[in-house]
């Protein structure tokens, strides 16, 4: 069942849209608590309990933003040139499949930064940037037609006074795939 579970988070692939929710009031309510982050240790094998202390450690070290996963090779531990992580993603898979693209055949997951209380199956996740946005005052400043959009595969976004505006926003650090996903 493990390697069922490693074999089907080596094969993610990134999606082509983002879900839209309504408005700024319904996004508020399913969006995690942008005050911190909490990791999960995948641990394999080849990770010794001092490699799970230092991954346990991560988000009050280096203040990793949700959604992040790590990825290492399990030849080669997770002290490598070839380990990668990927942070500040809109859901989780999209972190954990940038982390397994950046460290190449053979990876595995071996943590995951996630919310505080975090649980699956919400309808819109946001990376904690975009969340804060959305929650704060930055979103209904944006225009009375204040749109968010983001980007699956980069974890960037943006807002603008209408979908257009925002998409372009989001779409100008360079993203292709930029799609509304909160709007008025």
């Amino acid at each position: 069942m493990i390697r069922t579970a490693l074999l089907a988070l080596t094969t993610l692939t990134l999606p082509a849209a983002a879900q839209t929710v309504p408005d700024q009031d319904a996004a508020k309510r399913l969006l995690f608590d942008t005050r911190g982050a909490q990791v999960a240790v995948l641990r394999h094998g080849f990770m010794s309990d001092a490699d799970v202390t230092t991954l346990q450690a991560l988000p009050e070290v280096a203040q990793l933003k949700y959604y992040g996963a790590m990825a290492a090779h399990p030849d080669e531990g997770i002290q490598a040139e070839r380990t990668r992580g990927a942070f500040n993603f809109h859901s989780i898979d999209q972190a954990r499949a940038a982390a397994l693209s950046g460290c190449g055949s053979g990876c595995v997951v071996i943590a995951e930064i996630l919310p505080r209380r975090y649980e699956a199956g919400r309808a819109l996740t946001l990376n904690q940037d975009a969340s804060k946005v959305v929650t704060g005052r930055d979103f209904t400043r944006a225009g009375t037609d204040a749109a968010l959009a983001i980007s699956p595969s980069t974890g960037g976004w943006g807002i603008g006074n209408g979908e257009q505006a925002a998409v372009a926003t989001c779409a100008a650090a360079g993203a292709r795939d930029c799609a509304v996903a909160v709007g008025r």
